[in-house]
């Protein structure tokens, strides 16, 4: 039984239709479900929202967060227009198409520690199977927040936890990843808000000798957790986009230093603007 719904608008963010379902529903963020009729329904952190697109595109909300919480979880305080123009100013044909189908895509603003949790769970498997593993992970370990939905629980309650009920999650070998990523996070008594503000280095080796974090899932953790723009994920989508569009080596490191080079500090929102449009094959 969901709440009861009474839309307010968001100031500051518009969406197409397209845009808002891969901004939600993408691969940035695993906890959203399409409830029919272009809405979407899910969670982060302690908050639920219900939401949906008014006809001239602004996102409406029905929540238990406040406008200030919804406008930091969409990033609505920065300058997208600003910065789609600075890619626009590169020069690149293949960005400067991939910005005309999808002229509204955000990258979302999530809490880093959530987003550690999710691309832990996320190797290897499909979006539906994560969804999955993350909503099992929540209603075995978090906290109800409104009826029969539940927040994902805190990394010391997963540290705590059996790893016995953290494979009633379908997670698989991911389990102790898992817990052994969460029991050295609260050994180190470290914050995973620090992600957003170390230098971009030293955040990236932190996450990288945590266990099942490589060079890719680090750095969907600091982009979609963390808003670190600079961070360039490199996964099967993006190789192949880079190879046949870029003629880069096929070879990460190599991508990754090439996108740095050709997009500079947002090299993170090219990479997203690639990854949608080359998996609905519109490049």
């Amino acid at each position: 039984m969901k709440p009861a719904v009474s839309y307010k608008k968001l100031p500051g963010v518009k969406f197409t239709p397209a845009d808002f379902a891969e901004t939600l529903d993408g691969g940035q963020a695993f906890r959203w479900d399409d409830v029919g009729g272009g809405e979407y329904f899910g969670a982060f952190g302690k908050n639920w929202a219900r939401l949906r697109l008014a006809c001239d595109g602004s996102l409406e909300y029905s929540s238990n967060a406040g406008a200030k919480v919804l406008a930091e979880y969409f990033d609505a305080a920065r300058d997208y227009e600003s910065l789609r123009k600075n890619l626009k100013s590169r020069g690149d044909g293949i960005v400067d198409r991939a910005l005309e189908i999808y002229p509204t895509l955000r990258i979302l603003r999530q809490n880093p520690a959530e987003a550690l949790i999710c691309f832990i769970c996320s190797s290897s498997k499909r979006i539906v199977q994560i969804k999955q593993c993350v909503r099992l992970l929540s209603e075995n370990l978090g906290d109800e927040i409104c009826d029969g939905v539940y927040a994902l629980p805190e990394i010391e309650r997963i540290a705590d936890a059996d790893i016995s009920v953290l494979r009633k999650c379908k997670l698989g070998f991911r389990a102790e990843y898992l817990k052994r990523s969460a029991a050295k996070i609260s050994a180190d008594k470290f914050d995973p808000m620090e992600l957003r503000e170390m230098p971009y280095a030293e955040a990236k080796k932190y996450l990288i000798g945590l266990s099942g974090i490589g060079e890719k899932v680090a750095d969907c953790i600091l982009l979609f957790g963390a808003s670190r723009f600079e961070a360039f994920p490199v996964d099967t989508w993006i190789r192949r986009a880079m190879v046949e569009l870029y003629s880069t080596p096929d070879n990460p490191a190599c991508m990754r230093d090439f996108a740095l080079k050709k997009f500079g500090p947002h090299a993170g929102f090219a990479q997203q603007l690639i990854f949608t449009a080359k998996r609905k094959n519109l490049l």
